[in-house]
């Protein structure tokens, strides 16, 4: 199992957008036609208003009479084999990018198949926008009050995972609880029940939060294939990233020297509310130690 410290939120696949070029519109292909339909872009945003946007993003466009939507398809240079389609949704009024990825390739290691049923949103990026959508992009307008309303009724929705992917999180957090011990240095704390809260999934995200009480800890799961899918944990294809809620908090990621180690208290109230207030409570205990 891959454990890392790297920073969800960072602007890692910002450099799409940078290497993208006027030669490249020309021929790229037209954007994904599922991106295009009001129902995914709608949980795009709800994604978006769960873990991105505050209260000055929303009062900036509330009047506005339309919420509008720059899709494109990204050319990328891909290995031999890997058939994955990448995808930016822009959203101009909020100088908002978003980078999704539909995996479909094979892991030469384990011969395992990663492919998605749907795109995974990679990276959300604040960038100033021109004025106009590029060459490449088809814009699409959805009516706002259709938006708001959607989000109002959506804003408490728990999107649990089902039984059998709640129970490999379950045996998952078993071995993680384990490892992290050691990882930090955290000696006699694992005696009794732990209690964590679980994040609600998202139909448009590809990771799953979890809130470890006891130490507060930010633990986030996360996999190029649908996280349903047994073989992310059968052939561990999944990537676990680890926060210190105490130690690894910052009001600004500037203070870091550029280190994605961190994440700011803002990124981690996103998390808690999420995780507790949204999220469920589930008590697990931990195996002994060989």
């Amino acid at each position: 199992m891959k454990l890392t410290s790297i920073l969800c939120l960072a602007p890692a696949l910002a450099l799409l957008s940078a290497g993208y070029s006027t030669s490249q519109a020309a021929t790229a292909a037209p954007p994904p036609p599922e991106l295009l339909q009001a129902t995914n872009l709608s949980e795009v945003v709800r994604h978006l208003y769960r873990w991105y946007l505050d209260e000055a993003d929303i009062e900036r466009v509330a009047n506005d009479p339309e919420v509008i939507f720059w899709v494109r398809r990204v050319p990328m240079k891909l290995d031999p084999g890997d058939r994955s389609i990448y995808a930016e949704i822009a959203m101009p009024e909020l100088d908002l990018t978003v980078v999704l990825k539909k995996a479909d390739y094979t892991v030469e290691e384990t011969k395992v198949e990663v492919k998605s049923r749907s795109f995974r949103i990679k990276n959300v990026e604040h960038t100033p926008l021109p004025h106009r959508a590029p060459k490449a992009f088809q814009v699409v307008r959805l009516p706002m009050k259709e938006i708001k309303d959607y989000l109002f009724r959506t804003r408490t929705q728990p999107d649990y995972p089902d039984a059998q992917l709640f129970e490999r999180m379950r045996q998952e957090l078993r071995t993680e609880l384990l490892r992290e011990q050691k990882h930090f240095g955290l000696t006699n704390a694992l005696t009794g029940e732990q209690i964590v809260h679980l994040a609600p999934l998202s139909p448009v995200g590809n990771d799953a939060w979890v809130f470890w009480e006891n130490q507060k800890l930010l633990v986030r799961f996360s996999s190029d294939i649908d996280l349903s899918n047994p073989a992310v944990w059968e052939h561990e294809e999944m990537r676990i990233q680890v926060y210190d809620t105490f130690h690894q908090a910052v009001v600004s990621l500037a203070e870091a020297d550029g280190s994605n180690r961190f994440l700011t208290r803002n990124q981690i109230g996103r998390a808690l509310y999420n995780c507790i207030v949204l999220g469920q409570r589930v008590e697990v205990t931990p195996r002994p130690a060989n």
